[in-house]
Order: structure tokens, then C-alpha cells, then sequence
């Protein structure tokens, strides 16, 4: 009887509800058309007057909200607040500068050995300071890159940070969660990261089980409510393992079985990662760190990380065995004043003398980027891009070709990745020389709206070779952009690329 009055009740209701609408949907319909005008009124003036970020952005959510006032001004409200007006708790801001300032102040044995020229400009830049005494492995793809993270968890002892942008439920992600189960069972401190938007479909039963053997589970910045929303366009891209403090990977992929290229979706999914043995990864702890006490949001959640126990078990990587690589790993995120990451890729590539050759799913520069590259490439640099030739998003595959053209009238190489296949790789290599792998796409929601983190790389070490020779089989597996491809284009396909290159400022 009470489900029967519960069901009168709902259909009462909705009959209601409806009626209403279509009694008053035209005032209704003037009302919102009324008020979401006002409101992008309100927002043109806020990023004319008060607003600090590049003007492209801002002439881009001018148009968003003038052409579309309805979905402009809900577009913006939800993704389009400015990242430097945030407001962070005391026990987020004080916690995080107490473990910044504990690690850059840590002393560090370093050999000898000469520094690399660019990275006491990357020093200068961000305050991170280049460390060898290294051994650095470069994991091509995830046939190379699951089982060495795999059988390093396996050897894991004291504790396993582990943080990712996209954490499937599938087989290699339970593969993993069940090894991290294991450990926290054995009594390996297991710390567990991922992030709110891209992993929003990961589901409490996935992880309870990784819970009730004892590990901690963060989510970063869910979107939970209307009110936190704001922070839905503002993501932390960057995927981590961190084991015992000694070990380290970093790179493109996240967990999934895309990344091992079993999905219909594609044929190869082409990435690299970066494994890390040594003193280097203290800057990839302190990024996982940092991101931790964050969530936490509590007073002395930095306490045991910084005490001298806690230096001596989280952050005193010893050197590697027969091995001396150069590291240094620039991290950075939207709330950051200056942009870090991309500010550093732009030294390294304005320190080229030959070549500088990049990977990318999402080539999208902003202004200053582009002005770079095309600056590099007509001073006589022998610039090559490859992006993919198939796309897993719409709007950024069309925003990455409209700067095609732009870029082969500076004198650039622009190569396609094969059309039944993905290229994930976020790569740099400069004169076969110096390098960067990590997170960060060459695109403007790495450089400006996701958390990120880049791995820079010296003095051609075998990972910057491995770099090199899986850079040249690139290209072999490429199609090489001509000028008469792109004044032959339809012009549909033309229309598609301008709405997306307008667009890419908030892509």
C-alpha cells in the first residue's frame, strides 16, 4: 500500500511539474534568455576589467558567451573561473609550503660531474634542482612499461605511492590493485591516489576491498556538488608510482587496457614512461607528497614526512649502482603563478642547436608556445611533430590540425601516426641530446589548467638514445603533412578545425 500511495505521488507531481512548464514555458524561456544575457554581461566586464589571464582565453570566453549566452555562461561558471582566485584552507597552504621547503632544503651528494648547462637555467626557473647519480629506463609502450611496474610493486618493503589520472576497472587495473592489496597486508604502507574527473567512473566496491586491507584512498577534487564544480576543468593529469622511496615511474600512461593496446579502439596505443632508480625521484615523491597533504586538508599532515623519521624513509633515495644519469623533474599545476612546466619545455627547446623533435596527442600551443616553435623552426631547427593520425576526442584532434599549415610555413615537419593507431607520448628531444617525458601534452590544458609533471633528461644518456631510435621508428610509421594537402582541404573539414582552433584557448 505504501509503494502504491508512493507511486500517486510521484505521478501527481510530474504531472504538476509539467503542467506548469508548458503553461509557462514562454515566460520561462524569456526569463533564462534575460537573465543568462545579463550574466554574460556581468562575465565580459569581470574579464576585461579584473581578469588576469592571457587574452587569448579571454577574447575566446567572450565569444563563448556572447555567440551562446545560455551555454556560454554555463560553460564558464562550470570551467571557465580563473585559477588563481581559489581560495585553499590554512592547513592546505601551510602544509604544503612545510614539506616544500623541508625538501629543497635537504642536502643532496652529488658526484663531481659537471652540471648540465640547461638545467641550472631550469634551476633558476623553478627552484628544482638537477640530480644524478641516476639510472633512467625508458619503458616504450605498455608491453614494456606494466610488467616493470608490476614487478616493482611485487618488491615493494615499506611504502607504495601510487597516484593516476585514469584508473579503469579492468583486468590490468585489478591486476594491480590485488598486488596492492597483498602489500598493504603484509604491512607496506600503500597510499592511493586518483584523480576526481578522470577516474569518476571508478567505483567504491572497486576499491573497498584495497580499503579493508589498509591502504589510504584519496580522491583528488571530486565534483561532488554544484559549489565545488568549479573545479572540474582544473585536473591532475600527472601518473606516478613512487615504492620505498628508490623507485619511481613516470610517464604517459595511465591503467587500463587501452594503454596495452588490447581496446577495439585502436590498434597500437603508442606511449612511453619513464622508470627511475636514485636521488632524481625526491622531486617525484614531493609532487605525490604535496598533492597528499593537500587531501588531506588537515594541521600537521606534513609532520610525518619531514620529521627526521620520516626524511630517512620517505625522502633519502641512495644513488643507483653503475649508473650516474642526470634527472630533474619540474612539477606545476593551474594555481601556480608562473607555468612551470611548459616554461621549462620552452627552455629546452630554445636551447636547441640542431633539432628539437616533439610528440603529442594534443599539439594546441597557446601564443607563447607557438611563437617559439615557429621561431625555432625558421631559424633553421629541424622541427618535427607527430600527432596522431586518428584522434580519441573530436574537438582537440581538430584543434591540434588547424596549426598544421601554420607550422609547415615556418619550415616544420608535421607527421600524422597512423591512422588505426593512438599516439599518447608526451616527448621532447633536442639535438638527440637533452630531453623531457612525463604528463604534460604540448597543448593549453597542460600548460595552464592541469596538474603536470615533466622528467628532463641530460647528456644523451641510454634513455635519451632509446628516445632517439624510437623517435626515428616513429616517423618511419608516420604520414609526413604536405603544403598541398592543406590547401587542398574540404571545406567542412576547414570549418571544423577554425571553430576548434577559436575554441582552444578552453579546450
Amino acid at each position: 500500500m505504501q509503494k502504491l500511495i508512493q507511486f500517486i505521488v510521484i505521478v501527481v507531481l510530474f504531472s504538476a511539474v509539467g503542467y506548469f512548464l508548458y503553461t509557462w514555458s514562454g515566460a520561462i524561456l524569456t526569463v533564462v534568455t534575460i537573465g543568462a544575457e545579463i550574466m554574460a554581461l556581468v562575465i565580459v566586464v569581470r574579464l576585461l576589467l579584473w581578469d588576469q589571464r592571457n587574452t587569448t582565453s579571454k577574447i575566446a570566453w567572450v565569444a563563448a558567451v556572447f555567440v551562446l549566452p545560455v551555454l556560454g555562461v554555463v560553460l564558464y561558471l562550470f570551467f571557465g573561473r580563473n585559477p588563481q582566485n581559489r581560495i585553499f584552507t590554512a592547513n592546505q597552504i601551510k602544509e604544503k609550503e612545510k614539506l616544500i621547503d623541508a625538501v629543497h632544503n635537504l642536502p643532496i651528494n652529488q658526484s663531481d660531474k659537471e652540471v648540465p648547462e640547461l638545467s641550472k637555467s631550469l634551476y633558476a626557473l623553478t627552484d628544482i634542482r638537477p640530480v644524478n647519480g641516476n639510472k633512467v629506463t625508458l619503458l616504450t609502450n605498455g608491453s614494456e612499461t606494466f610488467p616493470a611496474i608490476l614487478a616493482a610493486l611485487r618488491e615493494a618493503q615499506d611504502h607504495i605511492h601510487i597516484q593516476y589520472y585514469i584508473y579503469r576497472q579492468d583486468d590490468i587495473s585489478t591486476e594491480i590493485r590485488d598486488i596492492l592489496i597483498e602489500k598493504a597486508k603484509a604491512g607496506v604502507t600503500v597510499r592511493f591516489m586518483y584523480d576526481g574527473m578522470g577516474s569518476a567512473h571508478l567505483k567504491p566496491e572497486f576499491l573497498e576491498p584495497l580499503k579493508q586491507a589498509g591502504a589510504t584512498i584519496h580522491a583528488y577534487d571530486p565534483v561532488r556538488s554544484i559549489w565545488i564544480a568549479r573545479t572540474a576543468n582544473l585536473r591532475n593529469h600527472r601518473k606516478m608510482v613512487v615504492i620505498d622511496g628508490q623507485i619511481g615511474f613516470t610517464g604517459g600512461l595511465n591503467v587500463g587496457e587501452e594503454y596495452r593496446s588490447n581496446t577495439p579502439d585502436f590498434e597500437v596505443w603508442r606511449d612511453t614512461h619513464v622508470k627511475i632508480e636514485g636521488p632524481g625521484i625526491i622531486e617525484l615523491q614531493e609532487s605525490f607528497l604535496t598533492d597528499w597533504v593537500y587531501m588531506e586538508n588537515r594541521a600537521g599532515a606534513a609532520d610525518e614526512y619531514i620529521s627526521k623519521a620520516g626524511i630517512a624513509r620517505y625522502l633519502n633515495p641512495k644513488p643507483a649502482e653503475e649508473a650516474d644519469d642526470w634527472v630533474q623533474i619540474v612539477y606545476g599545476g593551474p594555481y601556480d603563478k608562473e607555468k612551470w612546466v611548459r616554461d621549462a619545455m620552452l627552455d629546452l627547446m630554445d636551447s636547441a642547436k640542431k633539432s628539437v623533435w616533439i610528440a603529442s596527442p594534443y599539439f594546441v600551443p597557446d601564443e607563447e608556445s607557438l611563437a617559439v616553435i615557429r621561431r625555432v623552426s625558421m631559424s633553421g631547427i629541424d622541427v618535427r611533430v607527430i600527432i596522431p593520425g586518428k584522434g580519441d576526442r573530436g574537438v582537440s584532434f581538430y584543434g591540434s590540425n588547424a596549426y598544421i599549415e601554420t607550422m609547415i610555413d615556418a619550415g616544420a615537419k608535421m607527421y600524422s601516426y597512423r591512422d588505426d593507431s593512438f599516439i599518447h607520448a608526451k616527448l621532447m628531444l633536442v639535438d638527440g641530446e637533452r630531453a623531457a617525458v612525463g604528463t604534460a601534452n604540448f597543448d593549453i590544458r597542460s600548460f595552464r589548467l592541469n596538474h603536470e609533471l615533466m622528467v628532463f633528461l641530460y647528456n644523451r644518456s641510454d634513455a635519451i638514445v632509446k628516445m632517439e631510435r624510437d623517435f626515428n621508428a616513429d616517423f618511419l610509421e608516420s604520414h609526413l603533412y604536405t603544403k598541398a594537402e592543406m590547401t587542398s582541404k574540404s571545406r567542412t573539414k576547414r570549418m571544423r578545425e577554425t571553430l576548434a582552433n577559436l575554441l582552444s584557448p578552453i579546450l
